[in-house]
């Protein structure tokens, strides 16, 4: 849309479509999935529940295995499409959702769904953009889905002030599906009888995990520095927003304020991050984001106003698009157009397993020694992964 003419001709049509997604994406996340951790906590959910529901996003991911399989197994882009339209459609269950439980496994669903077309998303990525040029293509694209995301959030935050969840979320459903009908347009290829003789040779999913690792000993500490910052993360995604709502007793229009701020710099974050991956290579970015995220827990941590929140919110937009484009780009260059899919199930299935731990740990520390410090906790995790980071970049390249 607004970059087009920034992008070669030979890539044009495919982007634009891509473009189109995102914009309608960013109106549905920002009516929708930016509101459900403070939503859940207003209508009576626990610290416990809360940890659930920042855990049900990465339940999903222990299965990206066998989901890269199953792409594999048909056209991927038929089974994004499908598997997407499946995700979305669950959120019309928010009419029914009228207590803390029903809401968190509408939730668990929609977002069980949405990640099993994560390997079939990164293959077309690979497929669609070049190397030379994917960082830039999908940084302009997560640029527009921001522009767009942050006129929503605000939207919806009064929204939300004034009528119920039960009637927005499934309104931005449709409005997720509708995306769906512009990436569908985008042309890939199909390669399904290649793609399945390599799969009878394949093991089950521990093994294969093991073997991959075995041969490819970068992408092994790769994916050890990686979990730490992630783990890091997930730990405090549960306390944030009961920080807001307990603690600085946050209404929906201020949260939908911070999501526009953070939105905004989605933005800056997507259209600086896409050129510096393809000029500094993702594993610089990545070090320069993990040291960055680190003062996102710490701010929390010593927060005694609303300002510290909005730092948080600035720096947490600001570095969406670093971690994002420099973890596909990373992914697709090391492996081969015939593994890629496996090596992103690997990633995500790495995910999964931080993602239903870390936030139960994160809301017993605060249970033992209180959410300040548990957010201390997350911020020296998150400083050494920094460290490790750049031990990696010094001893295997950029």
């Amino acid at each position: 849309m607004f970059f087009n003419r920034r992008i070669p001709l030979f890539i044009r049509e495919s982007y634009c479509y891509d473009s189109n997604t995102a914009v309608l994406w960013g109106i549905f996340w920002g009516l929708s999935l930016a509101f459900f951790p403070v939503t859940a906590r207003k209508i009576g959910a626990t610290s416990s529940q809360m940890a659930f529901l920042s855990a049900a996003p990465f339940l999903g991911a222990l299965f990206t295995l066998y989901w890269s399989r199953l792409s594999n197994r048909m056209n991927k882009m038929r089974f994004f499409i499908l598997i997407k339209i499946l995700a979305r459609a669950v959120l019309f269950l928010m009419f029914f959702a009228i207590n803390p439980w029903v809401f968190i496994v509408v939730v668990f669903l929609n977002a069980f769904f949405e990640q099993a077309g994560s390997p079939a998303y990164t293959g077309i990525m690979k497929e669609i953009y070049p190397d030379s040029l994917r960082g830039r293509a999908m940084g302009y694209v997560r640029g527009e889905q921001a522009i767009s995301a942050i006129l929503a959030c605000y939207i919806g935050g009064v929204l939300l002030d004034r009528v119920s969840y039960r009637y927005i979320f499934p309104l931005a459903a449709i409005i997720g599906l509708l995306s769906l009908s512009y990436f569908a347009k985008i042309k890939v290829k199909t390669e399904v009888n290649k793609v399945k003789r390599a799969e009878r040779k394949r093991v089950i999913v521990p093994y294969e995990m093991a073997e991959i690792f075995r041969s490819d000993r970068r992408f092994f500490y790769y994916s050890l520095i990686f979990f730490t910052s992630g783990f890091s993360n997930l730990l405090a995604m549960p306390l944030y927003p009961i920080f807001l709502v307990d603690i600085l007793h946050a209404s929906n229009t201020l949260v939908g304020k911070l999501s526009s701020i953070s939105s905004f710099f989605w933005i800056i974050s997507y259209l600086f991050w896409g050129r510096y991956v393809d000029k500094k290579g993702p594993i610089q970015a990545l070090s320069v984001s993990f040291l960055l995220t680190s003062f996102v827990p710490l701010l929390y941590a010593v927060a005694s106003n609303l300002w510290f929140i909005v730092l948080a919110s600035i720096i947490t937009g600001f570095n969406v698009g670093s971690v994002e484009l420099a973890r596909i780009d990373y992914i697709t260059r090391i492996s081969k157009s015939e593994n890629v899919q496996t090596y992103w199930g690997v990633d995500y299935t790495l995910m999964g397993i931080r993602g239903i731990t870390a936030p139960f740990i994160g809301v017993g520390l605060m249970s033992i020694l209180g959410i300040r410090e548990a957010l201390l906790i997350s911020f020296l995790m998150k400083l050494t992964s920094f460290i490790l980071m750049r031990w990696f970049c010094l001893r295997y390249g950029k």
